[in-house]
């Protein structure tokens, strides 16, 4: 073990040096005066003689400390030497590789870099342009590590999201791993063509060692060619349930009549079980059907009344087992019952009833595999926290978004290897224990 000689008044440092100097060979010392010197003199590398001690130098480390390293001279052919300090490079290691994971978590968390710069500075001050050098330099040299799904069925998400990056639009392509949540592929790309996405997965999936392969992506029709080409008849291909509501959802207006907002609410029963909902919302029809006397404004404001209050009566009659998905059979029988009623129906519903005939498979391949997602919910999750408002208007660059998306990746893997008890949940040392050992070397009482 390394001597550490101290005198009275600096006997409290001890403990913080010993920390620092764990590890180091018993042929150095600490002296009263703060030089680290060897406790021989060494001999010259050159000729071979005993050296002499010839005072010391000074390395200091901007904003974090310094170390006065013992130097020799060799009376012979006066070549210096100075003390092996190896310990303060892997010291200053330690706090940029603990710096860089508070830099990561602050900007995932939408600081800026003037933020970043200011919190920074109650512990190491830094400027806004050596923080933006730090955390690029931190996100390039840690890797992340891609979320391969386990066994013989891969569970798989994949959706686009529309970045504007300096006033042009730009195209974030995912594919996460539904079980982890965690992506397995992530890019920016400028264009977003059928091409582009083909080699994009292909490029970020082995569909090898999979017996089957279930994605879940949205209703853009040239998703089904692009993964039929890649996955063959292993493919499994979810349409995404969420999004068809959306596209129901935006074919009625918010003032329509109640019975619009009845028929809404039928093709949104066939695969979600919203029975209660189309029960109230019948018994307001038959209402609605005995006030033709009323004149088109107080019609207008008792429909809005009364949408209000089954909104509020949806909301507090939710529970554990409302809005179920259906079995296969019963989702293509709702359907059917919807379908009663085609030719009466707007030309605009009718083509979504027919959307929804043509894709019922794709609707429905849900309940093929056990635990299989019905929406693309998890990926929307996933963007929604990635690339919030506040992130996205900090996006200038394609490379700062990938910098900024490759982040939060990793903090969210770190996260799930804490929650899988595979990592630690804290540090095995703070920045604070890293730092104070450093500035009392420079400076002994």
């Amino acid at each position: 073990m390394i001597s550490i000689l101290s005198t009275l008044q600096n006997f409290g440092l001890f403990q913080p040096l010993k920390t620092l100097f764990h590890g180091l060979s018993n042929s150095y010392e600490y002296s009263e005066n703060g030089v680290l010197r060897y406790t021989e003199n060494p001999k010259c590398i050159d000729c071979g003689s005993i050296m002499n001690q010839n005072g010391y130098n000074i390395i200091t480390k901007r904003h974090i400390g310094s170390i006065k390293v013992g130097k020799y001279l060799c009376p012979i052919c006066n070549t210096i030497h100075h003390t092996d300090v190896s310990f303060w490079k892997e010291q200053n290691g330690l706090i940029t590789e603990v710096m860089g994971k508070l830099l990561m978590c602050l900007k995932n968390g939408g600081d800026s870099y003037r933020r970043m710069a200011q919190i920074s500075g109650f512990i190491l001050p830094f400027k806004k342009s050596t923080m933006f050098s730090k955390f690029s330099e931190i996100v390039e040299l840690t890797e992340s590590t891609p979320s391969i799904p386990q066994g013989k069925i891969a569970i798989l998400n994949f959706d686009e999201e529309y970045l504007k990056i300096a006033g042009k639009w730009r195209y974030r392509l995912t594919l996460l791993n539904y079980k982890t949540k965690i992506p397995i592929a992530e890019k920016v790309v400028k264009n977003l063509t059928n091409e582009i996405i083909r080699d994009f997965l292909k490029s970020s999936f082995n569909p090898a060692p999979y017996e089957k392969i279930f994605v879940v992506t949205d209703l853009k029709p040239g998703y089904k060619e692009i993964l039929k080409s890649l996955f063959g008849e292993k493919l499994i291909h979810q349409y995404c349930i969420f999004h068809l509501y959306q596209l129901i959802c935006k074919e009625f207006s918010k003032s329509s009549s109640l019975s619009e907002f009845l028929l809404q609410y039928k093709l949104m029963n066939i695969f979600y079980d919203y029975e209660m909902e189309v029960l109230q919302i019948e018994k307001k029809v038959h209402e609605e059907k005995k006030l033709n006397e009323l004149d088109k404004k107080e019609l207008k404001c008792w429909i809005k009344i009364q949408k209000e209050e089954l909104y509020a009566y949806f909301f507090n009659s939710r529970n554990n087992d409302s809005k179920k998905l259906r079995d296969p059979v019963e989702a293509y029988y709702k359907m059917l019952q919807v379908a009663e009623e085609y030719d009466e129906l707007p030309v605009n519903i009718q083509k979504r009833i027919d959307m929804i005939d043509d894709s019922i498979l794709n609707f429905l391949a849900y309940r093929s595999i056990p635990d299989a997602p019905a929406t693309n919910n998890a990926i929307e999750g996933y963007f929604s926290v990635t690339t919030n408002p506040i992130l996205k208007r900090q996006m200038k660059t394609i490379e700062g978004a990938e910098r900024s998306i490759k982040s939060y990746a990793i903090e969210r893997t770190s996260h799930y290897l804490i929650k899988k008890g595979t990592e630690k949940v804290t540090p095995q040392i703070t920045l604070l224990e890293l730092i104070i050992p450093l500035r009392i070397l420079g400076n002994p009482i």
